[in-house]
C-alpha cells in the first residue's frame, strides 16, 4: 500500500516486518533523502537508483549526449544489480547503452567518476 515517508514509522521493529520496502522519490531533488534511506538500510541491502538522466556531450572524452538508458544506481551493501550479494561497502553503477560494444561504457563510466574524483574499480556487468 503506497505511502508517504512521513507517515511510516521509524521504528525499525515495524519497517522490518514490511520488508522489502520499495520507495519512490520521484521529483525530489538530488541531496533531498539519501541520507536518511542510507540510515534506514543500515546493515541491509539497499538501493537508489536516478533514471531518465541525459549524458552530456563531452566530445574530448569520447562521451557524448544520449539519453538512452542513461541510469544511475547507488546499491547499498552489496556489489550487484541483482542485490543478492551482500557485502559490507557499497556500489555505484551507471548504466549505458547495451548495444555500444565500442568501449563507451569505459567511457561514460570512467568520465562520471572523475566528476567526483574517483576511479572505475570494477568490470562491466550485464
Amino acid at each position: 500500500m503506497p505511502a508517504l515517508a512521513g507517515e511510516l514509522s521509524s521504528d525499525p521493529d515495524f519497517l522490518s516486518s514490511h520488508l522489502p520496502l520499495w520507495a519512490s522519490m520521484e521529483y525530489r531533488a538530488v541531496g533531498s533523502g539519501e541520507e536518511e534511506f542510507a540510515a534506514l538500510v543500515g546493515p541491509n541491502i539497499g538501493e537508489i537508483w536516478w533514471s531518465s538522466l541525459i549524458w552530456p556531450d563531452v566530445p574530448d572524452c569520447g562521451v557524448y549526449g544520449e539519453a538512452d538508458n542513461a541510469r544511475v544506481s547507488l546499491l547499498f551493501n552489496c556489489r550487484a544489480q541483482g542485490l543478492d550479494k551482500c557485502s559490507d561497502d557499497h556500489t555505484v553503477l551507471v548504466h549505458v547503452r547495451r548495444r555500444n560494444r565500442d568501449g563507451s561504457a569505459e567511457r561514460h563510466t570512467s568520465w562520471l567518476a572523475e566528476q567526483i574524483g574517483q576511479s572505475v574499480i570494477g568490470p562491466p556487468q550485464e
